[in-house]
């Protein structure tokens, strides 16, 4: 098709260095040869920086520092191919790239690809990564599948790493797909043992948010009345509580 012949040709000039009028220098101070219009018409960084009137609109050489050489060198290569090799050891910088650059195509290409890789090795980092650049569909889609796979918590890598508000969140969440409030009791038990002097103060604020009445009766007895984050916090009242209206159905 044209654009395809069309974007060949803009990237045989680059690579020959035909009518360059830009040189971006990279960390590790190895140079791209560029077209200004090119780069402009690819980045709202770019194209802001060479109509700003500033120092930099008119400079021939350009340092480049917000990623990696590598990073930046596919950056470029998708400016004149359209085309990027995304892979799970390069996507989180190719995104941090998008971002800085303000290319929101190329953003929202990255999301597919994390989108459609969420697993259970990658589901937390990936929740928490969503969150930091803005890609709502990738949290959600963490989300769901963190909620989903919620009864093999021990397997979910970095279950640990999650924060007081996102643990909250999850066991809160009435989409939690657990047996019953066993697992969610002794997930949150996990969370807390995982950084107890910074978490064992948290456990009587995220306590509240297990609903102990559909603990089993033998997980309420023989575990958590005896549990001692519950028995030092005010959430001993709920599992008594508990298991009075277990035994009095």
């Amino acid at each position: 098709s044209h654009l395809k012949a069309f974007m060949a040709s803009l990237h045989k000039l680059q690579e020959n260095e035909v009518m360059t009028d830009v040189t971006l220098i990279l960390p590790d101070q190895s140079a791209i040869q560029c077209h200004k219009v090119v780069l402009a018409a690819a980045s709202p960084f770019f194209e802001t920086m060479f109509q700003s009137g500033l120092k930099e609109s008119a400079e021939q050489d350009i340092k480049l520092a917000f990623a990696d050489s590598g990073t930046i060198r596919s950056l470029v290569k998708f400016f004149y191919t359209g085309d990027i090799k995304l892979t799970a050891e390069n996507i989180k910088a190719i995104v941090g790239g998008s971002e800085f650059l303000c290319c929101k195509h190329l953003k929202a290409h990255c999301e597919e690809f994390l989108m459609g890789n969420v697993g259970l090795s990658n589901c937390i980092d990936y929740y928490q990564f969503g969150k930091v650049f803005n890609l709502k569909v990738l949290v959600k889609t963490a989300f769901d599948f963190i909620l989903s796979k919620f009864r093999e918590f021990m397997e979910i890598s970095d279950f640990d790493k999650l924060t007081e508000d996102e643990l909250a969140e999850v066991v809160s969440c009435d989409r939690l797909n657990a047996e019953n409030e066993d697992v969610v009791f002794e997930a949150v038990v996990h969370w807390v043992n995982a950084d107890p002097d910074a978490r064992e103060e948290v456990f009587p604020r995220i306590a509240p948010l297990i609903r102990f009445p559909f603990c089993t009766q033998t997980m309420l007895i023989d575990k958590i009345c005896c549990s001692s984050l519950v028995l030092k916090s005010e959430c001993i009242q709920l599992a008594h509580e508990a298991v009075w209206s277990q035994f009095h159905l």
